[in-house]
């Protein structure tokens, strides 16, 4: 009878995981566009907390936990931000024929984790999605 509420929390979490497919490479831009990324290292903090990502006003999509999202956007300036209570973001200035990254966590907020976001260098970026799922 033990093993049940620890084997009910565990399909919980797993639920709020991300599920499609596993990162295999970063996709060159089309010519002229620019690439983002953005990721969410697998963590039991926060692991249940997913939240909406967007790049000014364009919805990427909602990042899970251990999951990752990829949107080709024309070069530009862009705010990328994230919300639950609070919302967070930072900037990321897109060059034509680039990818860049933004790495995504989860602080403590006063109901629910709150978005942290970052950019990182594509060298670290490729370090830390290589094993996650793309989020939708």
């Amino acid at each position: 009878m033990k093993f049940l509420p620890v084997a009910f929390a565990a399909l919980m979490l797993s639920a709020c995981a991300a599920t499609g497919t596993q990162f295999d490479s970063f996709k060159q831009p089309s010519e002229g566009q620019s690439m983002l990324y953005v990721y969410r290292p697998k963590a039991f903090v926060g692991g249940g907390v997913h939240f909406k990502v967007a790049a000014n006003d364009t919805v990427i999509g909602r990042l899970r936990n251990g999951g990752y999202l990829e949107k080709e956007l024309p070069p530009g300036e862009y705010d990328i931000w994230a919300q639950t209570e609070a919302k967070r973001s930072t900037l990321v200035e897109l060059k034509p024929d680039e990818t860049r990254c933004v790495r995504a966590g989860v602080d403590m907020g006063v109901w629910v984790g709150r978005p942290r976001l970052e950019t990182v260098s594509l060298n670290e970026c490729e370090k830390g999605i290589r094993n996650l799922k793309q989020s939708f």
